[in-house]
């Protein structure tokens, strides 16, 4: 009988033994799989950026969307002032083509939508002119009743760049003056709005769909002349900037 029970007992403890193994095993094998879909599932949301030390970060891959072109003066009309000044209207207007998931717009209603923005501005807020980010934001928001885009202001070249990276495209005020672009007509606009579509990580360079040249789809800007000319102005007609303060519009499109 006792060596009855002691075959029992060691057959128990055994059993016990090896569900154990299997619990911390399985346990272990749950861990890693739970840790590896955390790591993938980062990656998926920001497949352009590696977050390295807090605050600092850097894009991995150039990133470029495909936005549809237009210039400000679809025809060339540029003597027509509503032309003269309708970059922050043509570059909301592609920004919203891209929204939209359109990849084209031709001549003919790329210059209508730009005359009806105008129209709807000086019916609703008494101006067409020149537009500051905040109020650009607020016409986008009430003409094409779409309310995901954002106003931020103080940014660098690395704020376009990380949401670049996330997945939006940036409309900029600028300091046209500032950039260098040969087919402005010297010495450039003092005010201006340019879309930012992408960025070459290899060149350093932004690239951009730039309204205030027929020339400006997929235009590129050197990473840092870009940064310098950042600057957001007053709403109106030529009004004095006196402070100089960088601002971006972020776009973000709805995923269903």
């Amino acid at each position: 009988m006792k060596i009855k029970s002691y075959i029992i007992f060691i057959l128990l403890a055994f059993s016990l033994l090896t569900l154990g193994g299997l619990f911390v095993i399985n346990n272990t094998m749950e861990t890693t799989e739970t840790t590896e879909t955390l790591e993938n599932l980062e990656t998926m949301a920001q497949p352009y950026v590696v977050e390295r030390t807090e605050g600092e970060w850097e894009i991995t891959q150039s990133v470029l969307f495909d936005v549809p072109f237009t210039s400000q003066a679809p025809f060339g009309n540029w003597d027509n002032q509503v032309f003269q000044q309708a970059c922050e209207e043509a570059s909301m207007l592609m920004a919203m083509l891209w929204v939209e998931g359109k990849e084209f717009i031709s001549k003919e209603d790329a210059n209508k939508a730009i005359l009806e923005i105008s129209d709807f501005e000086e019916k609703n807020y008494g101006y067409f002119e020149d537009t500051s980010a905040e109020d650009t934001a607020i016409i986008m928001k009430d003409y094409f009743s779409y309310n995901n885009i954002e106003v931020l202001y103080d940014i660098g070249s690395q704020d376009i760049k990380r949401e670049l990276a996330n997945g939006s495209i940036v409309i900029t005020p600028m300091n046209g003056q500032k950039v260098g672009n040969p087919f402005y007509t010297p010495p450039g606009p003092l005010r201006h709005m340019i879309l930012v579509v992408g960025y070459d990580r290899e060149t350093k360079e932004f690239i951009t769909n730039d309204p205030g040249t027929r020339h400006g789809e997929g235009f590129r800007y050197k990473e840092d002349i870009f940064e310098a000319a950042l600057q957001d102005y007053i709403t109106g007609h030529k009004e004095p900037i006196d402070e100089i303060r960088s601002a971006m519009i972020v776009v973000r499109r709805i995923s269903f």
